[in-house]
C-alpha cells in the first residue's frame, strides 16, 4: 500500500500530539512538518506531496473557510475537520466546505485512521475519473422521469413493487433506469436484487459537492440486467446527516443522465427525502387488501392533502390482489376516495422464492401473471409522457 502522508493544521498543541500519537504506528501514513503559519501549510502541502489534510474547526480563525481555500486550490487533496461537537450545522458546514469527513476532538485513533484512508480513497478515485471521463462524449437530452414508491406500513410489498417496475421499465423501454433505495433506516434494494454495492449513498453524501451527471455514475452499482442501484447505507445512524438539498443534488444529477428514476422511499415521511415527492411525475403508493394496509394509506393520503400535494400524481396500486381476498378493491376506493390504478395479482410462494433468492420475480418468471401487470403499468406510464 501506498504511504498516505497527512498534515495537521491545528494551533492547539495537545491535540496536534494526541493526533501525532494516534497515528505513530501506523506504517501506511506519514505525517508532514508542521507550519507555523497558513502560509508554510501551502508551501508544506504543495512540495512534500501531501494526500489528507486535518484542519481545526477554529485554525487561523475558521477551519471552514481554511478547508474551502484548500479544497479549491488543492483539489488532489482531501480535507477533513476536526471538531469538538457534532451536530446538523457542524455536517452542512463540513459538507459545503468540500472537507470529506468530521472527526471528533479527542480523537479515537480507530476511527481517525479510518476517516484518513477512506477520504484519501474518495479523492483518488474521483481525480482517476476524471482522468478517464471524455468531457465531451453525448449527454442524453431532457430530463429523466422520477417513480416513486411508497407505503406507510411495512410488508405491503414496496420493494418488491419498486424493484420490479425499474427492471420492467428497463426491458420495456431499453433505456436507461436507476433505482434509488431512500429508505435510510432499513433499506433492502440490494438484497432484493442480489447485488453487494462497492458504493452506498453515504459515500454520495461525502463527496456531494463533487457530484455531477457524469461523476454520480462511479457510486452506482450495475445489477446484471444492466439496471443501476444507488443502494442505501449500511448504517442507519449516518442517515441523520443528511438532509433534502443533498437528495435534490442527487435527483437533478441523476436526472440528467437517465430516462428513468425509481425510488423506493422510506416507510414514513422524512424530511430528508420529502424532495422526492416534488421531483416525481407519479407517487406509487402501495396498498394490499388488508384493513390495516389500507388505513395507513389512508393516513398518508390525508397528510399529503395536507400539504398540498397533485392529485394527479397519486396512483394507487393494490398489490397481492386476489379475487378472494376479504376486502374488495371497491370498497377500498370508497375507504380512500381514490380509484385503485393498478392490481398486481398475488403469488405468494413464487414472490417469496424470487426475493429469497434475489432474482427479481419479472426475470424470474416473465410470462406470469404479475408479470404481464407490470408490462401493462410500464405501457401505461410511458405512453402518458408520450
Amino acid at each position: 500500500m501506498d504511504k498516505i502522508k497527512v498534515i495537521i493544521l491545528d494551533n492547539n498543541l495537545e491535540e496536534r500530539f494526541d493526533i501525532e500519537n494516534a497515528l505513530a504506528n501506523i506504517d501506511y501514513i506519514e505525517i508532514a512538518r508542521t507550519p507555523d503559519d497558513f502560509e508554510e501549510a501551502l508551501a508544506i502541502i504543495d512540495s512534500e506531496m501531501v494526500d489528507v489534510i486535518l484542519v481545526s474547526n477554529n485554525f487561523n480563525g475558521s477551519g471552514y473557510e481554511i478547508v474551502e481555500k484548500l479544497s479549491t486550490e488543492f483539489v488532489d487533496k482531501a480535507t477533513i475537520i476536526l471538531e469538538k461537537e457534532m451536530n446538523e450545522d457542524t455536517m452542512y458546514q463540513a459538507i459545503f466546505s468540500g472537507a470529506k469527513d468530521v472527526i471528533l476532538l479527542p480523537v479515537k485513533p480507530n476511527k481517525l485512521v479510518d476517516s484518513i484512508y477512506k477520504a484519501n480513497k474518495i479523492t483518488k478515485k474521483r481525480l482517476e475519473y476524471h482522468k478517464k471521463t471524455d468531457i465531451s462524449k453525448k449527454k442524453k437530452s431532457g430530463y429523466g422521469q422520477v417513480y416513486s414508491v411508497f407505503s406507510t406500513k411495512g410488508g405491503t410489498g414496496k420493494t418488491f413493487f419498486a424493484t420490479n417496475l425499474a427492471l420492467s421499465l428497463l426491458k420495456e423501454t431499453n433505456k436507461k433506469v436507476v433505482i434509488l433505495d431512500f429508505d435510510l433506516d432499513y433499506g433492502n434494494v440490494s438484497l432484493a436484487l442480489d447485488i453487494v454495492p462497492k458504493f452506498t449513498i453515504t459515500d454520495v453524501i461525502d463527496d456531494i459537492k463533487s457530484i455531477d451527471s457524469d461523476y454520480i455514475e462511479t457510486y452506482l452499482t450495475n445489477h446484471e440486467s444492466g439496471l443501476k442501484v444507488l443502494s442505501a447505507s449500511k448504517e442507519a445512524n449516518i442517515n441523520d446527516f443528511i438532509n433534502n438539498e443533498h437528495i435534490q443534488i442527487i435527483l437533478k444529477a441523476l436526472q440528467s443522465a437517465y430516462d428513468y428514476i425509481v425510488i423506493d422511499m422510506s416507510s414514513r415521511f422524512n424530511d430528508a427525502t420529502n424532495p422526492a415527492f416534488v421531483f416525481s411525475e407519479k407517487l406509487f403508493l402501495i396498498t394490499t387488501p388488508e384493513i390495516m394496509s389500507v388505513k395507513n394509506i389512508k393516513s398518508a393520503i390525508t397528510t399529503l392533502t395536507d400539504f398540498n400535494y397533485p392529485k394527479n400524481k397519486i396512483n394507487i396500486v393494490l398489490n397481492k390482489f386476489s379475487k378472494n381476498s376479504d376486502i374488495r378493491s371497491n370498497d377500498i376506493e370508497k375507504i380512500l376516495g381514490f380509484d385503485i390504478f393498478y392490481k398486481v395479482p398475488d403469488d405468494y410462494i413464487k414472490v417469496m422464492g424470487s426475493l429469497n433468492q434475489g432474482i427479481p420475480y419479472v426475470q424470474k418468471y416473465p410470462r406470469s401473471e404479475i408479470s404481464k401487470s407490470f408490462s401493462s403499468i410500464v405501457k401505461n406510464i410511458t405512453d402518458d409522457n408520450k
